[in-house]
């Protein structure tokens, strides 16, 4: 008898861990959900970029002409619009890219961003060299993005857009 009500407790134990275990998941699953839903998950984590690891954000549209930012205030800006992109994971099925943004690290290594801003609807760019995510910007984030193309333009005299 005492043999049958060890295996008994034993496997009520088993079974109290197995459910513990499965609660615990489901928790946490349920959780990393929500971030999702509510949008949490966006291009400036895990890797947070500051505007003082930037020396220069090198642009260059799809006719190949060239142009670079190295304001403080301007690459500043330009994290606080990307950094708050949410991050999609669905496959991208779109033309071309309007211009690549490259940002020129102090370390010397150079994060390359393929943006999506010349039409009405597009709010777009990817991150190659993080993921196969692509992000969407906010309206403002794209619009203060198109402000700083618009100002570097002006300073350089030469166009963005062919």
């Amino acid at each position: 008898m005492n043999g049958m009500n060890e295996w008994k407790i034993r496997m009520r134990m088993a079974v109290a861990a197995a459910l513990f275990g499965i609660g615990l998941l489901s928790a946490c699953n349920h959780e990393a959900g929500k971030d999702m839903v509510v949008g949490k998950r966006t291009w400036g984590q895990p890797d947070h970029i500051r505007a003082e690891d930037i020396t220069s954000l090198i642009i260059t549209d799809s006719s190949g002409n060239t142009g670079s930012i190295v304001s403080r205030n301007a690459i500043g800006q330009f994290l606080e619009a990307i950094q708050v992109a949410s991050a999609e994971t669905a496959k991208l099925d779109i033309r071309p890219p309007d211009m690549s943004i490259a940002l020129s690290l102090k370390d010397g290594r150079e994060n390359l961003l393929y943006f999506w801003l010349a039409h009405n609807n597009d709010r777009l760019f990817v991150d190659l060299g993080r993921s196969t995510e692509y992000y969407t910007l906010t309206a403002e984030g794209k619009n203060l993005i198109l402000h700083l193309l618009d100002e570097t333009r002006k300073s350089l005299n030469s166009r963005f857009y062919a």
